[in-house]
């Protein structure tokens, strides 16, 4: 039922998983707290649930685009996500809950909602060109998303990070080019320029030595 999955998210956003109780989520949303049962099997389903929620992670989730540069398709995702991670503070205590409390239910939460993205980020991949050779793109991808989760956090913590002010529009397109020259430099589909070769002789083929003049 919608109403017992938006008191649990209420209840989250308010107080942390430590208000997360069936007499609590019961008394949230106004129903029987057998109803809870019946529909999802018990307090762990109702957190499965809301793991399988993407538009509660990511907002509206971004449509494939035929063809896209993979370093387009990246910088677009990332982009969208910073925007939603920034103005859900739900998302934020979650992240932050995972550092320093990480319950079994928390840990339920992570694996259901890595399960419900991995289909939704294999179709915008598989929509767009292929990684550039040579590029671990889990990898990177892995740390630009830990850059923007830990900017987030600071942000509602401190302010800033490093001299950039991020509660500031200055900040947060500095933050925002910064970006988008890490993804087009990463996932450039160019070749690197090839270091000049020596001059050689013409007759040994050895790189020629400079003359000097006395």
């Amino acid at each position: 039922m919608q109403c017992i999955l938006d008191a649990a998210t209420r209840l989250l956003a308010e107080s942390g998983f430590t208000a997360l109780g069936i007499n609590a989520l019961s008394a949230a949303a106004g129903v029987d707290k057998q109803l809870i049962y019946y529909h999802f099997g018990g307090l762990d389903g109702v957190v499965r649930k809301l793991g399988e929620r993407l538009e509660l992670w990511l907002g509206t989730p971004l449509q494939p685009r035929e063809g896209e540069p993979y370093g387009e398709a990246v910088h677009r995702l990332l982009t969208e996500y910073g925007c939603a991670l920034r103005g859900n503070p739900l998302v934020l205590r979650l992240l932050a809950w995972e550092l320093v409390e990480p319950t079994d239910a928390l840990k339920e939460l992570e694996v259901t909602r890595s399960a419900a993205m991995v289909p939704w980020v294999q179709n915008l991949r598989a929509a767009a060109a292929p990684v550039p050779d040579g590029i671990d793109a889990p990898a990177v991808n892995a740390v630009l998303l830990a850059g923007l989760h830990y900017l987030a956090l600071r942000e509602q913590s401190l302010g800033s990070f490093a001299g950039v002010d991020l509660s500031t529009p200055e900040g947060a397109t500095r933050i925002a080019t910064a970006l988008r020259l890490i993804t087009e430099r990463t996932y450039a589909t160019q070749p690197a320029t090839p270091p000049a070769a020596h001059p050689t002789t013409p007759q040994t083929g050895k790189p020629a030595r400079k003359r000097t003049t006395s």
